[in-house]
């Protein structure tokens, strides 16, 4: 007796949305236009109409959860950045404020410098709204839970 070990294709949409954003393992989550894309390649499916429906119902059901733009399976385990996304944090002083958080407006001051000692950068006051993507990916991460 022969069983097979291939996979079940995915019959209804939201199975292939599910099988779409495992595939790609973002660590974001993904994007509308991603999973579109891994749907035309892999199932030759193309109706945009039912994919915005069936993201929307898969969000509505607990199938799916929304973070942005972004979309992951509910359930599954968190993936983790590359390399390239990740940042390294040391705590020189630790505040006794609340920790920030995504969506608040953050006051810091800071130094750019390299590694030979140059400052490139600097300000005494910078404002921006944390998770908003108004400065370089790092400070978004980095600045996050400082208090």
């Amino acid at each position: 007796e022969i069983l097979s070990t291939m996979a079940k294709t995915p019959k209804t949409v939201i199975d292939k949305v599910i099988a779409a954003i495992r595939a790609q393992k973002s660590a974001k989550g993904s994007s509308r236009q991603a999973i579109a894309k891994y749907l035309k390649a892999e199932f030759s499916y193309e109706n945009a109409v039912a994919l915005k429906k069936a993201l929307k119902k898969g969000v509505a059901d607990g199938k799916l959860i929304q973070e942005g733009q972004s979309f992951k399976v509910a359930g599954d385990k968190e993936y983790e950045a590359p390399p390239e996304e990740q940042v390294e944090i040391t705590d020189v002083k630790i505040g006794d404020g609340p920790a920030a958080e995504k969506g608040d407006t953050v006051i810091v001051s800071y130094k750019g410098q390299l590694d030979d000692g140059s400052v490139f950068d600097s300000a005494k006051t910078f404002d921006f709204v944390l998770g908003g993507g108004d400065v370089i990916k790092g400070w978004d991460i980095g600045v996050a839970g400082m208090k």
